[in-house]
């Protein structure tokens, strides 16, 4: 049940709207914060957009309908209701140290109605979950740019030791600047300076973008980006195909499918960052966001460019836009009906050199008919007197010839027009013919003896350009059998250690089977190995325990505690199930008291604890 719309918190400091979204361990509300805007004409009203985060475990919670507290059904269920409210109140910390422009900033963290909440500002916009639905895929270079945002916010938050362990679609949101802004850091771990882990408890997994380590407890006890590393590639392959990729703990068996396979689009150097930052071993993935970033392809002004916007052609006409953040001016030309120039865009600097290019364009336009015209008149002029030459020639020959006929009374006729004689064919003799055989022989002979060694030379360069070729072959052939038999024995020894890891389970040697199944794991993790060694830590957790409970002598319960008398030295005191004490066995007795149970000390004093195992009273005579 959520909390009704228009219900305050801390005294009407905070109202909620609506609900934008639930889940399995808590509520998000729309919500106002009334405040106070102070200047030089006093103290305004006003009020700001805010989200509010309740922290609510539907599995084991309700709410009063008369008060609204949140309660919960059983004394097991509140363990885990006040273990994960102190992982909420961890995540606010968590964020309140962290204040970047690509991670949502927290207001404020408060108890009230029995649970957590958490104030922080309002993102105008959608999840990147939310896009994808619409878009089934989204373009590159969208990827790539929330992508490089997201990557700085990861930078950030790892050089203060924070890893985020739960990066996804849905835990990004898109803010009406189009920027991504990173969200939900309720699964996350900090660690302190000897990088070891400040909380151990990991509370869900999302499948398909959760890391091999992340499903064993050993896996993120050490300070390693490497997590968020995958997270990041699994995230980018889900923007880029609209397909979760197959889970960490499950790709020995079922192979990751390219992201080419599934969209044509993905450019090589983008899908072979997402493979190694989706290595299974973490040593094979990027070892630091900074490297992954640097890895991938993004332009520096990439958020400029995919803003630009052209305008449209239309016939007869040009467009002229002017950038005033660029200076740019942008200038379209088109075609006209039957001209032969090419339509072109022009990205010039300035409009003076705009009216130059333009200048030059029209002169160029003019003089070259012009040099075309003045070329064909001087051909036309020297062919023209060539051809003048030869009509004159053949006139004065034509009169010379007339007058000499006249003169001997013969019929005049053009010398053009006369018969030219031509000297008379004859055949060969035996001799000449037998002679041009001869030479036509010793011609083809030499060219036979010139062409001899270069069809050596060549048969030689083949020969070794097979040899060499075999030699390849030979070496290629080699390698793979190496390569084959190195996993046949790789095969063979992870096999051997998994059946000796299982044969040490059944004997009830779970440590040194964890130490078996670790060594497997080191050569190729697979779902079995996962599992059983998850088995062993269980098992290995529940002989701890009863070694630990042995140590006392069980008595009544209390509250989530038991009463116990400590063996080693007598003394009373309270565990939880786990067997650690969380009421020093120091006491010489205990007695029920009306604020919880009355321990006596060695002073002869009282202690007085509740059912929580917190000390309500101090060194008191009586109870």
């Amino acid at each position: 049940m959520n909390l009704p719309d228009g219900y305050c918190l801390q005294n009407g400091k905070y109202c909620l709207t609506r609900v934008i979204g639930q889940g399995g361990f808590g509520i998000t509300y729309l919500g106002e914060w009334n405040t106070e805007v102070k200047g030089e004409l006093g103290a305004v009203e006003t009020t700001v957009p805010i989200c509010i985060k309740e922290y609510f475990f539907k599995d084991y919670c309700f709410r009063d309908e008369t008060t609204f507290e949140v309660k919960v059904h059983s004394g097991t269920g509140k363990i885990l209701f006040d273990k994960f409210k102190e992982r909420q109140i961890e995540e606010a910390k968590i964020l309140s140290e962290v204040h970047h422009p690509y991670i949502v900033n927290v207001l404020e963290v408060f108890e009230e109605n029995n649970t957590a909440y958490i104030a922080m500002e309002h993102i105008s916009g959608c999840s990147l979950k939310s896009m994808l639905s619409e878009q089934t895929v989204l373009p590159e270079s969208k990827v790539l740019k929330y992508v490089a945002q997201i990557g700085k916010a990861l930078e950030f938050v790892h050089q203060k030791n924070i890893l985020h362990l739960d990066i996804k679609p849905n835990n990004i949101l898109i803010d009406k600047n189009d920027n991504a802004r990173l969200i939900d850091f309720g699964v996350s771990k900090r660690y302190d300076l000897e990088e070891q882990e400040a909380c151990t408890t990991t509370l869900t997994l999302s499948k398909g973008f959760a890391s091999i380590e992340q499903y064993d407890d050993e896996g993120t006890v050490n300070f390693s980006p490497c997590p968020d590393v995958y997270s990041l590639g699994a995230t980018m392959y889900n923007l880029l195909t609209g397909v979760i990729p197959v889970e960490s703990i499950l790709r020995a068996t079922k192979p990751l499918v390219h992201p080419s396979e599934l969209n044509k689009r993905i450019s090589p150097k983008t899908e072979a960052v997402v493979l190694k930052a989706m290595q299974v071993n973490p040593k094979d993935r990027y070892q630091s966001i900074k490297e992954m970033m640097d890895a991938l392809d993004i332009p520096p002004s990439i958020e400029s460019k995919e803003n630009i916007s052209f305008p449209k052609k239309k016939e007869h006409e040009a467009k002229q836009s002017v950038d005033e953040n660029e200076n740019t001016q942008l200038i379209t030309t088109s075609l006209k009906t039957g001209s032969t120039d090419n339509e072109e865009t022009v990205f010039i600097p300035s409009k003076t050199k705009s009216f130059k290019q333009r200048r030059t364009k029209s002169k160029r336009r003019i003089l070259l008919p012009l040099l075309i015209f003045a070329f064909a008149g001087v051909g036309w002029a020297v062919s023209y007197l060539f051809s003048w030459s030869d009509k004159s020639t053949t006139f004065i020959n034509n009169k010379l010839v007339a007058d000499a006929s006249i003169q001997q009374g013969e019929p005049i006729i053009p010398v053009d027009l006369q018969p030219q004689t031509e000297a008379p064919l004859t055949e060969p003799s035996p001799s000449e013919v037998t002679n041009e055989i001869h030479k036509e022989e010793r011609t083809e002979k030499k060219e036979g003896n010139e062409t001899a060694p270069a069809k050596k030379e060549e048969k030689s360069e083949k020969t070794t350009t097979s040899k060499e070729s075999d030699k390849k072959a030979s070496e290629e052939a080699s390698k793979a059998k190496k390569a084959e038999e190195e996993t046949e024995r790789m095969n063979a020894n992870y096999a051997a250690l998994l059946a000796s890891g299982k044969t040490k389970m059944n004997q009830g040697q779970y440590i040194e089977a964890k130490a078996d199944f670790t060594k497997a794991k080191e050569i190729k993790v697979t779902e079995d190995v996962v599992r059983l060694s998850l088995a062993c830590e269980e098992k290995i957790e529940e002989k701890n325990i009863a070694a630990r409970i042995a140590l006392y002598e069980s008595g009544m319960t209390f509250g989530n505690y038991t009463i116990v008398r400590k063996k080693q030295n007598g003394r009373y005191g309270a565990i939880d199930a786990k067997g650690i004490e969380r009421i020093q066995c120091v006491y010489l007795s205990v007695g029920r008291s009306e604020s919880g149970r009355a321990f006596e000390r060695e002073d002869h004093l009282y202690d007085i604890y509740n059912s929580n195992g917190v000390l309500v009273g101090r060194g008191l005579t009586t109870y």
